[in-house]
């Protein structure tokens, strides 16, 4: 096999590819998430705080956003983003989140549901509250329904165990009250007429249907096994998402045009292989996010700081091209033929480039891992660009460089962006 058949399949690998990239970018409203900062919506930062009996450890950290996550789900919010930070924080983004208030509300509610015996009343009519005779552990299914009046209410589901408790206690405590708790306040406290039996119980009171519907949210998914207390919130108008957004595109924009035009002017041929080699490197990348947010459940969301990532990149992929053609340069001078100097420069400079990309790489590697936030999409950009930067060297950049050197339609050495050259 020669070395231009050689250089063909290469580039013939990564054009397919692209093509394939393509295809998963369009259309972009099912390939592209956009983030908190760009979309519009909250963030929140809650501080896990003990509850009774309950500690606050990596596993009740892992529980809390497992209920967390349920419960945004059933409030019907896509491409949420909940993450755990150690050794006490869990921080949630809700991009373009309609009613912010109401997402605190079921996301921050502890939601402990007991059935506690009724001692009597305090000189306020208040219930004197006595032992636990059941918690919401048992609880199987929550709903929002109307009483005879047309009032909301919430009809409660017991698993076959609890259902069994809850006769037994029923049968116990008849003709007594038995008041139902949720985090501490007392939502009712009926008598108990008779024996209950099936496994259902009621939570009446003067709900609006929104109440009604939220409270059963929260007893669906469970009681956090934390307190969770706001540290921090954080509201984003979608307008001021959208700006944000436009400004980052025609950033994107605008240096990719000024860098490809840049080494058109100085490199001429070549520069024109380095503006197909950052059109190659962009679509490779919006490819990559595309199938990340397509075939996986977490997806990769661009805020701000991943586009800065993306933009820095464009820098970085044409510096890529300036070391070889500068490196094919020098090569020529010593006095090698064009083609074997398009050859020998890129083995050189590859080495060089290797080097420079490593220790970027390695810096953007540290910082996904100890970064938060906003720095760890920027590093997440970053390390992914470098990765695509080498493929696109390899299988884009090389091949071309090589196949039009060799070629003899260009007899000008100048329009190669060469000033001097040994003979052919």
């Amino acid at each position: 096999m020669t070395q231009s058949t050689k250089h063909w399949i290469t580039l013939s690998i990564c054009l397919i590819l692209i093509v394939t990239a393509l295809f998963l970018i369009f259309p972009i409203s099912k390939s592209t998430r956009l983030g908190l900062d760009l979309k519009g919506g909250m963030r929140i930062i809650f501080k896990a705080k003990p509850a009774p009996g309950t500690p606050v450890t990596k596993e009740s950290l892992d529980r809390a956003k497992f209920i967390l996550n349920q419960r945004v789900d059933k409030l019907g919010v896509a491409e949420v983003q909940i993450t755990v930070q150690e050794p006490d924080n869990i921080v949630i983004e809700l991009p373009g989140i309609k009613k912010p208030q109401e997402a605190l509300e079921v996301l921050g509610k502890v939601a402990l549901l007991e059935f506690k015996e009724v001692l009597g009343t305090d000189e306020k009519g208040n219930a004197k509250l006595g032992k636990t005779l059941l918690t919401g552990k048992y609880l199987k299914n929550a709903q929002v329904s109307f009483d005879q009046f047309g009032k909301a209410k919430v009809d409660m589901e017991f698993t076959d165990e609890g259902a069994k408790k809850f006769e037994e206690i029923t049968a116990r405590y008849v003709g007594k009250q038995i008041a139902i708790v949720l985090d501490g306040k007392v939502m009712s406290a009926p008598r108990v007429i008779e024996k209950i039996s099936g496994g259902r119980a009621e939570i009446t009171g003067n709900f609006t249907i929104d109440e009604a519907k939220r409270l059963a949210i929260v007893l669906q998914t469970g009681a956090l096994p934390v307190n969770l207390e706001i540290q921090e919130k954080q509201i984003v108008g979608p307008t001021l998402g959208k700006e944000s957004l436009i400004q980052a595109l025609y950033a994107a924009i605008a240096g990719l045009i000024l860098v490809g035009l840049y080494m058109i002017i100085y490199y001429r041929s070549l520069g024109i292989v380095a503006a197909l080699s950052l059109v190659s490197f962009g679509i490779l990348l919006w490819g990559v996010i595309a199938a990340i947010n397509r075939l996986t459940p977490w997806g990769w969301p661009l805020s701000l700081p991943s586009m800065a990532g993306v933009i820095l990149m464009i820098g970085v992929a044409a510096d890529s091209c300036v070391v070889i053609f500068e490196r094919i340069k020098e090569e020529v001078r010593a006095g090698k033929k064009i083609h074997v100097a398009g050859e020998s420069g890129f083995v050189h400079s590859i080495i060089t480039i290797l080097d420079a990309d490593l220790v970027t790489f390695l810096v953007a590697i540290t910082l996904v891992f100890l970064g938060v936030g906003p720095v760890k999409g920027f590093a997440v950009s970053l390390a992914s660009g470098i990765l695509i930067d080498l493929f696109v060297t390899y299988t884009f950049t090389r091949p071309i460089v090589a196949l039009l050197l060799r070629a003899g339609w260009i007899k000008r050495p100048i329009l190669l962006g060469f000033k001097e050259v040994a003979n052919r």
